[in-house]
């Protein structure tokens, strides 16, 4: 990594170790250079060290929801449970609260272990100089040592090295802020050297302010899991609903369905959100100029290519073992790619985890409506969209506070560890295809992908397309190109963390979700889905123009997540109006998720062919949204309505 301003040294890393590069110079000039040379490993088992105690609540808190889930089904789930949600609530704040201590308690001993060093390299000096014979009446350049040291190390409000009850030197960065609270420690220096019988101690002291904004800057991340996790609480209590006996009726049938496949469609998204903060930068950092962008493309090439054999796979009744193909893919991608740091087996890898994610989502969707009777509105394919945006969350910000603070490699270790527990979920919690009580009513079960038809009334294909081709593919594109590529890479040019950039990511998560709080009469209308065409655009042209502004960014990028959840969901939803249409105009709707994945597929191509970090993605993202205003003009001009008339969407 290139040196801070008015920094000496150099830090650099690889695979197995740190490199610490000091100058060393004379009067006339730099003579050399000493190396410094840490391991990463002893590095990795100190920090491991000091979360042990969290990792062991983390693997307790699993052991019991496991043991709890396995038998709620048999002693009390007979009747839904409001009070088990608030519990799972409750226990994820603890965790919260363990972990923002243990962050705390890592940091303030960072901090004093870097002092210690300082503390105890002075005291080599001091008595190597006393074994000379010399006072400290002869030394010079403490004050320019100390100075540098707390230049590089900002947290430090002072230092200041008191020998016999006497300053003999101080650095102060703190001047004018005397009404800072602050903590104080001290280090005695043992001088055994010479003539020095003198008490020499160093004394730090560092603003309790820098510790405590360095812990609210992972506030709204433990926000975002909260709010995430609380989610996940009501979907596994829908899913511990116990199916209804045969001759309940099949709508019952239809409700507890959509309930075990909500925690599917949540895990399906916590696995797609865990490496979308760093995986970018570090792509970026093997390959420059482009291993950002051929990262992405195999990932949502291989997501696109999942959907042609999803179709035929339901089509033939082999759902279930199609999951868990796909789900044993994916996990295997996930864990080897934390053995590994060679671009070329990162693509492969990518591309797998890609495939394994996109037959996952296309399976649940094709399950979906192999329970739902044909004729039954999409409200319910929504909820689904709005478990998968709740796992995408968490999983951004949950794998960039990992990625910051421990590294990738634990992060795809517990990717491939939720892979296995859904790939268990979906084998034995999940009912068969068969089970629905056929009896109930004389509505077939289908398995496509393509959505049963509505009444008359509803959008036409002919709208459809238009609106695949002018409001679709571009909130895509942009979505591919801004989110997986331009964001992160725009963002660590600037300085920001991993967990900071995971923060800023999940605000889209965020702001999509909000299109699902909207009345069902709402779902869809026309008016909407300008609305999210006019917020796309105008989100991005604020970030062109005022992105460097922190709360101007925050605010556009939510705007931007709610802009493209108000496009997404007609569009993803979107059935057809007209059981009559030919072959061809009903194929539209069934390729929209391909659509989508393919467009999101070209968004990193298309922004890289324009952009080249580190400069400026400014004047990209201006053109993304002029580019989206104008074509979402066309689109409104040649489907405005007759007046009194409204076209609604599914």
């Amino acid at each position: 990594m290139p040196p801070l301003p008015h920094q000496r040294f150099a830090v650099t890393e690889d695979a197995h170790s740190f490199r610490v590069s000091l100058p060393l110079s004379d009067r006339f000039g730099e003579v050399g250079r000493l190396e410094l040379v840490m391991s990463r490993e002893a590095v990795s088992q100190r920090v491991l060290r000091r979360f042990q105690p969290l990792f062991t609540l983390l693997g307790g808190c699993l052991l019991f929801l496991g043991a709890f889930v396995s038998g709620a089904q048999r002693l009390w789930m007979r009747h839904p449970r409001r009070g088990l949600g608030a519990a799972f609530s409750l226990s994820f704040l603890g965790l919260t609260l363990a972990t923002s201590l243990a962050l705390a308690d890592l940091y303030s001993d960072g901090l004093h272990q870097r002092t210690s060093s300082l503390a105890h390299s002075l005291a080599r000096r001091l008595n190597e100089a006393a074994r000379l014979g010399l006072t400290l009446s002869h030394l010079r350049g403490l004050d320019t040592l100390l100075e540098e040291y707390q230049r590089t190390n900002a947290d430090l409000g002072s230092l200041a090295l008191i020998a016999d009850e006497r300053v003999l030197v101080q650095v102060d960065a703190g001047a004018g802020r005397t009404g800072d609270e602050r903590f104080e420690y001290t280090i005695d220096l043992e001088l055994t050297e010479g003539p020095w019988n003198l008490p020499v101690r160093l004394e730090v002291d560092a603003a309790k302010g820098a510790l405590q904004a360095r812990l609210w800057r992972t506030v709204p991340g433990f926000l975002f899991l909260f709010a995430a996790s609380s989610l996940l609480g009501l979907l596994v209590l829908g899913a511990l609903s116990p199916l209804p006996r045969r001759g309940s009726g099949s709508r019952v049938f239809e409700q507890r369905t959509v309930g075990r496949l909500q925690p599917l469609a949540f895990l399906g998204g916590f696995l797609e959100g865990l490496p979308f903060a760093f995986l970018p930068v570090a792509a970026e950092a093997l390959l420059p100029g482009g291993g950002a962008a051929l990262l992405a493309v195999a990932f949502q090439g291989a997501c696109a290519l999942a959907f042609v054999p999803s179709e035929r796979y339901a089509r033939q009744g082999h759902l279930g073992r199609w999951l868990v193909v796909a789900l044993g893919v994916s996990t295997a991608a996930f864990a080897l790619m934390a053995f590994t740091s060679d671009l070329r087996a990162w693509l492969v890898l990518r591309g797998l985890c890609g495939f394994g994610l996109g037959a996952l989502a296309a399976g649940t969707r094709a399950y979906l409506l192999a329970a739902l009777p044909p004729g039954q509105p999409p409200r319910r394919m929504a909820r689904l969209t709005l478990a998968r945006g709740g796992g995408l969350l968490a999983g951004t910000v949950l794998g960039a506070l990992v990625a910051a603070h421990l590294g990738p490699s634990p992060v795809f270790l517990f990717a491939a560890l939720c892979g296995l527990g859904a790939l268990a979920y979906s084998r034995h919690w999940l009912p068969p295809v068969e089970a629905r009580d056929r009896s109930a009513g004389p509505r077939a079960f289908r398995a496509s992908l393509t959505l049963p038809p509505l009444p008359p009334g509803a959008w036409s294909p002919r709208d459809h397309r238009w609106a695949l081709l002018f409001v679709g593919l571009p909130s895509w594109l942009s979505r591919g190109g801004v989110l997986g590529l331009v964001l992160p890479l725009w963002l660590v040019g600037e300085g920001q963390d991993t967990d900071r950039i995971g923060q800023l990511l999940a605000l889209v998560a965020l702001g999509a979700l909000v299109p699902h709080a909207l009345p069902a009469r709402l779902d869809g209308s026309r008016r909407l889905l300008q609305g999210g065409v006019l917020g796309t655009g105008l989100s991005l042209l604020a970030l062109s123009a005022f992105g460097s502004l922190e709360p101007v960014r925050a605010l556009a990028l939510c705007l931007l997540g709610m802009s493209l959840g108000l496009v997404h969901v007609p569009l993803d939803h979107h059935v057809e109006s007209q059981p009559a249409e030919s072959t061809r105009r009903r194929s539209w709707a069934a390729i929209t998720p391909l659509l989508s994945a393919l467009a999101q597929c070209v968004g990193p191509l298309l922004v890289s062919a324009f952009w080249r970090p580190p400069e400026d993605p400014l004047p990209v993202l201006g053109g993304l949204g002029v580019g989206v205003l104008l074509l979402g003009a066309a689109h409104s001009w040649m489907t405005r309505a007759s007046p009194g008339r409204e076209v609604r969407h599914a």
